[in-house]
């Protein structure tokens, strides 16, 4: 099997002939250690991941009129004031919805604008049936939420159902275009990378997400599917009160399963392993940054021994290679996949 087909076959609940390795986002930094000067292609040509993608999670930053060089600050396409810190995804400080009534006059970017798609048909010309074309998007909360802050948005969960709402039309509006946009370019699996929880639990009751989130959510899911693409629905945390929610939405794989916030695979393998393939596990906070290769071999192929007989698994960390991860510690994992991920499974 090349790329493509391995991951496919593994998104169909299918046995490839071996686990796929892949990852959203790999930090420059890890990439320039382990392969000085490359660029993103070729460090993942050498690296063999099954996958393929722009490797950002946000804006970069020469892309931004940046309005606070010290704080790194700017507003994005959505009005949003962002700051750009150590990793590749800005982070949120003030939505532009102040008030309810500020949706009156609120306009949405453009999803039709020529830039979002950036170097989609390089990727496509250079990997389409070869590698897994992966982009991220977003679904009901993210840029909803950051519209108008988001402790603010959940507060309005309770105190403005009806802007809530509101919000998340309008982010929807954006968003379902854009991952048209992205497979009708050629991308073949949108990742909906919105986190509904931290390590102890969701943001929100499970009441409120299947009256808020859920509803949008489906949309997303479906808008990919009748584009013709699969869909893995990443959110970090612990989801496990709402996993069977997001499960029924017809997702076709389920990311990172953050070991951290408690989430066992083999339990999820047991449990739902026969309607979704499981993505990830492999913790990128400690064992990643601070752990030992000989832990990290460890680790990898009790997850793989775990998680990945009969086919449905996808190797990846548990968010995304970060700046604090050991080069050799990443290495140590794909390699490692490679080695004890050939079906049949025997992991030592």
């Amino acid at each position: 099997m090349n790329s493509l087909e391995r991951v496919l076959t593994a998104l169909e609940h299918r046995q490839p002939d071996r686990v796929p390795v892949v990852e959203w986002v790999i930090s420059d930094k890890i990439m320039d250690a382990l392969r000085p000067g490359c660029s993103y292609f070729e460090f993942n040509d050498w690296i063999g991941l099954d996958n393929i993608g722009f490797n950002r999670s946000s804006w970069r930053r020469d892309s931004v009129v940046i309005i606070d060089e010290a704080r790194g600050l700017f507003r994005d396409h959505w009005g949003v004031l962002r700051a750009f810190g150590a990793e590749s995804t800005p982070y949120p400080i003030e939505g532009p919805i102040k008030s309810p009534e500020d949706v009156k006059t609120y306009q949405p970017p453009d999803p039709e604008a020529p830039g979002i798609l950036e170097n989609l048909s390089e990727i496509v010309a250079r990997y389409k049936g070869k590698k897994a074309i992966c982009a991220i998007s977003r679904d009901a909360f993210f840029n909803a939420s950051y519209l108008r802050d988001q402790e603010k948005f959940l507060v309005d969960m309770y105190d403005h159902p009806q802007l809530v709402h509101e919000l998340i039309d309008i982010a929807l509006s954006y968003d379902l275009r854009v991952a048209q946009r992205f497979v009708q370019a050629g991308v073949d699996i949108i990742v909906l990378a919105d986190d509904y929880a931290h390590k102890a639990g969701p943001m929100m009751s499970p009441k409120h997400f299947k009256e808020f989130i859920l509803p949008g959510l489906k949309r997303a899911v479906d808008n990919v599917h009748a584009a013709g693409a699969y869909v893995i629905k990443h959110t970090d945390g612990n989801i496990m009160p709402l996993i069977d929610m997001i499960i029924d939405t017809g997702i076709d794989g389920l990311n990172p399963i953050e070991p951290a916030a408690g989430m066992d695979i083999a339990l999820l393998k047991k449990r739902y392993g026969s309607r979704i393939t499981l993505a990830g596990n492999i913790d990128c906070g400690h064992l990643l940054s601070h752990g030992s290769v000989e832990e990290v071999r460890r680790v990898t192929r009790e997850t793989i021994k775990a998680a990945a007989p009969g086919g449905g698994f996808l190797l990846s960390s548990s968010n995304s290679i970060h700046s604090s991860v050991k080069p050799e510690n990443y290495l140590a994992m794909v390699e490692t996949g490679k080695e004890f991920g050939r079906y049949p499974i025997h992991c030592l």
